[in-house]
C-alpha cells in the first residue's frame, strides 16, 4: 500500500515537497508542544504547520488514512475501528497559534485544502508573505522552515542570496527559535550566524543540516 509516511492528507504537493515524517521530526526537535507561537516561512503545500498541529492536537499519524493491513483475512474491522476510537479520546483541544506563509499564493491554496483534509484548518493559519521583508508575526516564538536549497549552480547563488536576506531580517528576532534545514554546507556563513546545534537529516537522497538557532545569537560567522 502507500508509504507509511503518507498520513492521506497531502494529494497534491508543491514542486518539492518535504515527507511528512521528516516535517514531524522536525517539529520534535524543536521541543513544540501547542504553546508557543509556531512560524513556517516557507510553508510550500502547508507540510509542516500541518505536523506541528497534528503533534499539538496530539493526533496518532494517519489516522485519517486507511492501510493495506486491514483488508488481510486475519484482520477485524472492530479492533481497528476500536483502535482509532482509542486514539481519538487521547487528543488534545485548545487554542493553537500555527502559521505558514509563502510568497507563492498558490501555495497558500494548496495549504489551505490540505490543512482542511488533515482536520487542523480550525487550528492553522496560512497566509501570503516574503519571508525577509514580512513583518515577524509575534514577539517570539518558534521558527520552523525548510527554505530552497538551489541544487544548481544558478539556484545556489539565488538560494545563497535568500539565506543572507533571511538572516538580516531575523538579525534582532532574538525571541525567536529557528530551526531551518538546507543542503547548503556553508548556510551559517550566509545567514550570519553560528547555529547553537546541528542535526544531520536527509530530505529524499538530499544529505541536509538542521541548523537549530536555540539561545542568545552568537556573533556573525566568519
Amino acid at each position: 500500500g502507500p508509504g507509511l509516511h503518507k498520513r492521506g492528507y497531502r494529494a497534491v504537493g508543491n514542486e518539492a515537497p518535504l515527507r511528512e515524517t521528516l516535517a514531524a521530526a522536525m517539529v520534535i526537535l524543536t521541543r513544540y508542544r501547542g504553546q508557543e507561537f509556531f512560524w513556517d516561512p516557507f510553508c510550500g503545500s502547508g507540510t509542516i504547520p500541518i505536523e506541528a498541529a497534528l503533534i499539538a492536537k496530539n493526533r496518532a499519524p494517519g489516522l485519517n488514512r486507511s492501510f493495506l493491513s486491514q483488508q488481510f483475512c486475519w484482520s477485524e474491522a472492530d479492533i481497528w475501528k476500536q483502535v482509532k476510537e482509542e486514539a481519538k479520546d487521547k487528543e488534545f483541544s485548545g487554542k493553537y497559534r500555527i502559521l505558514g506563509s509563502d510568497n507563492d499564493p498558490k501555495c497558500v491554496s494548496l495549504s489551505f485544502a490540505n490543512a482542511k483534509k488533515a482536520g487542523v484548518s480550525d487550528c492553522v493559519s496560512f497566509t501570503d508573505g516574503d519571508a525577509t521583508k514580512m513583518s515577524l508575526p509575534s514577539d517570539g516564538g518558534i521558527l520552523v522552515c525548510n527554505p530552497p536549497y538551489g541544487q544548481r549552480l544558478m539556484e545556489q547563488d539565488s538560494a545563497r542570496r535568500l539565506y543572507a536576506a533571511l538572516g538580516r531580517h531575523l538579525k534582532y528576532a532574538n525571541n525567536w527559535q529557528k530551526f531551518i534545514i538546507t543542503s547548503e554546507p556553508e548556510f551559517e556563513h550566509y545567514f550570519g550566524r553560528r547555529a547553537d546545534k546541528k542535526r544531520k537529516l536527509y530530505n529524499g537522497m538530499i544529505k541536509c543540516d538542521y541548523f537549530m538557532f536555540t539561545g542568545n545569537q552568537r556573533k556573525r560567522a566568519k
